[in-house]
């Protein structure tokens, strides 16, 4: 014997009524299909472009940082062998110019004194610094412009940001029947 709720009947599956759901996408904001318009985001900085810590369609926030760029500084003895480089600039310039005319041995020894100095200079290493681009405004990015290895220079635009909010497609459930 069977239990009643398993016995057959009479009605075949297919008279039943089945319920369907409805979906309806409601947009808000702009139409999703309009491209974003945004402002470029400037560098502010001059380097080299290490890493990038966005993506498109990213949404950030005031502040956040956007990339890591490495700066060339001058190091102390760079500094220094610039100063006497000006200065034998300088007294080179001021032995060219004086009356009664140097003579050419003195001007050949402020020459090879030029020299030498340049190629001190050129031998000297930098020192390497970081400094980040971080994000004007909250928003979200609708372009790169930067990637790794990109030489920047404070005008260099390296990404667009929207600081319209992109449209939300929600699907809400209208009805079952």
């Amino acid at each position: 014997m069977l239990p009643l709720w398993l016995t057959p009947t009479d009605t075949l599956a297919d008279d039943l009524p089945v319920p369907t759901a409805q979906f309806l996408a409601v947009a808000h904001g702009q139409p999703a299909s309009a491209p974003a318009a945004g402002q470029p985001v400037p560098a502010r900085q001059t380097g080299k472009v290490y890493e990038v810590y966005f993506h498109e369609g990213q949404h950030v926030r005031q502040g956040q940082v956007l990339l890591k760029v490495v700066e060339r500084l001058p190091s102390v003895p760079q500094q220094q062998l610039q100063l006497r480089l000006l200065r034998q600039q300088q007294a080179y310039q001021a032995l060219a110019q004086q009356v009664p005319a140097a003579t050419a041995t003195e001007l050949a020894a402020a020459n090879q004194q030029l020299t030498a100095t340049r190629q001190l200079l050129a031998r000297q290493v930098p020192m390497l610094s970081f400094v980040f681009v971080t994000a004007p405004t909250d928003g979200v990015i609708t372009g790169r412009m930067a990637a790794p290895g990109d030489r920047l220079t404070p005008q260099t635009p390296v990404a667009t940001l929207s600081t319209e909010l992109p449209a939300d497609t929600t699907l809400l459930l209208t009805s079952v029947r």
